[in-house]
């Protein structure tokens, strides 16, 4: 069998679900099988690659597609992470601003949240994510130079109010808050694929979320977790059991990658 390069998203793929970031043993156990079978075995995320590092550490993999396909590691080495369009970004922020709009900035690959006051402070609570945040009395969009993540403290109905947001992808993990944020990871699977001079054809990825969906859309092969939401199984390849019932495992058996 040739070699297969398989992208494996975190929260509720390579976890037990969006809220427990606890890694399976059976998960554990087949990417070991899946490194000795001699594949390549990575991270595709959403998260900053400074947030992905607690699922590098667990599970040993050291290869990550992060910042939602704009970043790429390779055997532990961050190689590159490219920000948000900084027009847009200024353009969405100079619109909170003039509406007195919760949000904080992310500029770098950093936990440390920036904002202009505590609006998003009051409203959000991100100390569990383990980031930051920074209230600056000298808050200016033209000395922030990179824009890597843009959080607002918005419900489904209250972001209309944001007339900019459609300027840049975005995605809701919360009821109360949105991020914008890159939204392909694929496209940071093509950087690794272009810099290791690989077969795309050989990509397989495996998802459970929204912004798993271009991913699925694009790659010649992709896996659904059994609890991923309907719209990515839908086009998924195959859809394999939950994240915390050996799927992972199950699929890989499956197609004979692994025994």
């Amino acid at each position: 069998m040739s070699k297969k390069y398989f992208f494996f998203d975190i929260d509720g793929t390579l976890t037990k679900s969006q809220s427990d970031p606890t890694i399976p043993k059976e998960t554990l156990a087949t990417l070991e099988a899946l490194r000795a079978a001699g594949h390549f075995v990575a991270i595709a995320t959403g998260r900053a690659h400074c947030m992905a590092k607690f699922a590098m550490e667990a599970t040993g993999i050291t290869n990550v597609v992060c910042d939602g396909g704009h970043g790429f590691c390779l055997d532990g080495q961050l190689i590159d992470i490219k920000p948000m369009d900084r027009e847009k970004s200024i353009a969405i922020c100079k619109e909170a601003m003039a509406k007195d709009l919760p949000f904080a900035v992310v500029d770098g690959d950093s936990l440390d949240l920036l904002a202009p006051n505590a609006n998003f402070n009051e409203l959000m609570d991100m100390s569990d994510s383990g980031m930051t945040y920074h209230v600056l009395e000298d808050f200016s969009l033209d000395r922030i130079q990179k824009f890597h993540k843009i959080f607002f403290a918005l419900t489904k109905q209250e972001e209309t109010i944001l007339e900019t947001r459609h300027l840049l992808p975005y995605m809701r993990y919360h009821d109360q808050a949105f991020v914008f944020e890159p939204a392909d990871k694929y496209e940071g699977i093509l950087r690794i694929m272009d810099y290791l001079q690989a077969p795309l054809e050989d990509v397989v990825v495996f998802g459970d979320g929204k912004n798993d969906l271009d991913m699925f859309r694009k790659a010649p092969m992709s896996i659904a977790m059994g609890n991923a939401i309907d719209e990515l199984k839908a086009i998924a390849t195959y859809v394999t059991d939950r994240s915390d019932n050996d799927g992972i495992g199950k699929a890989c058996r499956h197609f004979g990658w692994i025994r």
